[in-house]
């Protein structure tokens, strides 16, 4: 018989500034609810949650004094894992903060947004593109920590690369070693890249058409692939359940021919670039698509923002055509929601449809083939 693993007791913190005339309560309350999503994705416990309100984060600990000595107290009495910042912070932060509250743990650990989304990712990458993508944005992310500085944060327990107390020949021989497996992971993915893009070419060049969706993680995105393809991808409620771009057939309503439709990796707000850049070459199929699929929950509260974060990546990306934007959920909601939500982009064509409930999958199709195949229309 096998004992359950104990889960991760976690600590959430974010620092809002009071002074941003733009800080919506409802958005903050947002971004606590996802990251909540998030660590319950990665399998752990959320035990506390707290928001700081500072102009801007502090420079050597992220928090404030009072704020730390809060933390402290909460690690030593809750018997907390990890602390977790709801934003980028810098290595040097992590780790003065991570330092301070080894005295009341010595294996705590602090994540700042980036570290907990890695840690998600590792659980969902399955081919060898989107580990050594996720290996290369770890190193880019860790800096200092990397270097023996209080062991890795996203290292297992008994493990990681150095121990607290290396000197500084140590330190130097460890970022040596880490710039050559950063040019090793970089020249492999090179070659993976090749490789997709001669996959696209030969696609190209034997007529075939490509559909990609791309869209703000969990909206939906997955569930229209298999509506569309008739294959059956995990979907639930967790976020970032895909990584990796999958492929599949898709049959036009009036043609004879089938499109390709790739998934691809959610976006999410807060992303810094380089780990949006470690992830270029899963996203290539979208970068080289045909038509650009924009899926949007369109029950979700907060959709204009998530709506603005994924066409910002898109953007830096370098995507350039526009994508169709397709409103996921048709089946909950009304003839006026629909209006309303129509009304935000008026200078976009959109669809609306229901992934689950395959509403207006024909209606998709039928657009699909239209804008693919022109000639064919009557």
């Amino acid at each position: 018989m096998h004992m359950a693993i104990p889960k991760l007791r976690c600590v959430i913190l974010q620092v809002v500034n009071p002074h941003l005339t733009h800080v919506d309560p409802e958005l903050v309350a947002k971004n606590l609810t996802e990251l909540e999503l998030l660590v319950e994705t990665v399998g752990a416990e959320v035990v506390e949650t707290t928001t700081q309100h500072r102009v801007k984060p502090h420079p050597a600990t992220f928090v404030g004094g009072g704020k730390v000595d809060w933390l402290m107290q909460v690690v030593k009495e809750q018997a907390i894992d990890v602390v977790i910042l709801n934003q980028v912070a810098k290595s040097s932060q992590i780790f003065r903060l991570e330092q301070i509250l080894w005295e009341v743990n010595t294996k705590i650990q602090v994540w700042d947004r980036v570290d907990l989304i890695l840690n998600i990712f590792d659980l969902h990458a399955n081919t060898t593109q989107a580990k050594l993508q996720i290996e290369l944005a770890r190193i880019e992310h860790l800096g200092p920590r990397i270097y023996g500085l209080g062991g890795t944060v996203l290292s297992k327990q008994g493990g990681g690369i150095g121990g607290k107390g290396q000197g500084e020949s140590n330190i130097e021989l460890e970022k040596r070693k880490m710039k050559r497996q950063k040019q090793l992971i970089r020249k492999e993915l090179e070659l993976l890249n090749q490789g997709t893009l001669e996959r696209i070419k030969e696609r190209t060049e034997r007529g075939s058409k490509t559909v990609a969706l791309v869209g703000y993680t969990s909206a939906g995105k997955t569930t229209l692939f298999n509506t569309l393809t008739g294959k059956d991808r995990q979907t639930d409620q967790s976020l970032f359940t895909t990584l990796d771009s999958v492929t599949g057939r898709v049959k036009l309503v009036d043609y004879t021919k089938n499109i390709l439709v790739s998934d691809t990796i959610g976006f999410i707000d807060d992303l810094p670039p380089n780990l949006i850049q470690a992830f270029r070459s899963t996203l290539q199929e979208s970068l080289e698509a045909d038509v650009v699929l924009h899926v949007l929950d369109a029950s979700d509260p907060f959709l204009q923002s998530k709506f603005e974060v994924v066409e910002n990546i898109l953007r830096d990306l370098g995507v350039e055509q526009i994508p169709l934007l397709v409103f996921n959920k048709l089946d909950v909601l009304s003839a006026e929601t629909q209006a309303k939500i129509l009304a935000q982009f008026p200078d976009r064509e959109a669809i609306f449809i229901s992934a689950k409930k395959q509403q207006n999958i024909d209606v998709l199709k039928a657009r699909l083939e239209a804008i693919l195949y022109p000639t064919s229309q009557k």
